[in-house]
């Protein structure tokens, strides 16, 4: 079959792969703009999902080499290697854990004000953060205040020292982090 002889199917479902392909760039951009300090935690929870937006690329994926390519043997070719790169995904999966929440503190006196605590599990080590959520419903924003890569049994304590001031405590670290209005951090702490 040749390009321009495409059947009504095939364009119907050319339209239909690629503005699905277009929404699931604008979500993963939409995700990758919440990522950043001070983002909507909506967006980054929701959308900042790179894994499970490109597997739900694959299968749109083949429908658009499908209905583009005029060769039997070009499709073929080319859907083994998407249908290759999908069960790529599946370790992928597996093995990568997506961050988990492992506790919340509500700030004294501003109920709008919260600690948040996460963890990724790895094979040999865990990685830590420590977030301050600022706001409340779909407009909260989130600010790091601490990451953390060490082996398990080392942890970074965050704590309230009053409304507007979280102490951070690692081993014999301690580091006082006062928040400006908006909740923007006046330092993060990193250590690996």
């Amino acid at each position: 079959m040749v390009i321009s002889r495409r059947t009504a199917g095939e364009r119907r479902a050319l339209r239909a792969a690629l503005a699905a392909l277009a929404l699931l760039v604008l979500l993963g951009a939409a995700g990758w703009y919440g990522e950043r300090p001070g983002g909507l935690l909506v967006l980054r929870d929701w959308f900042d999902r790179p894994l499970l937006l490109g597997t739900a690329a694959l299968p749109l994926l083949l429908v658009v080499l499908y209905c583009v390519t005029w060769r039997a043997w070009i499709r073929v070719a080319l859907g083994i290697g998407v249908l290759l790169a999908a069960a790529a995904t599946v370790p992928l999966w597996i093995l990568l854990d997506a961050p988990y929440d492992t506790g919340a503190q509500r700030a004294p006196d501003r109920s709008d004000r919260r600690i948040v605590r996460q963890e990724e599990p790895g094979m040999l080590s865990t990685a830590q953060w420590v977030f301050v959520d600022q706001g409340t419903g779909l407009a909260t924003r989130r600010w790091q205040i601490a990451y953390a890569g060490f082996r398990y049994g080392d942890e970074v304590v965050a704590v309230w020292d009053g409304p507007d001031r979280i102490r951070l405590t690692s081993g014999s670290l301690t580091k006082v982090i006062d928040l400006a209005a908006d909740g923007r951090p006046s330092a993060s702490l990193t250590l690996e």
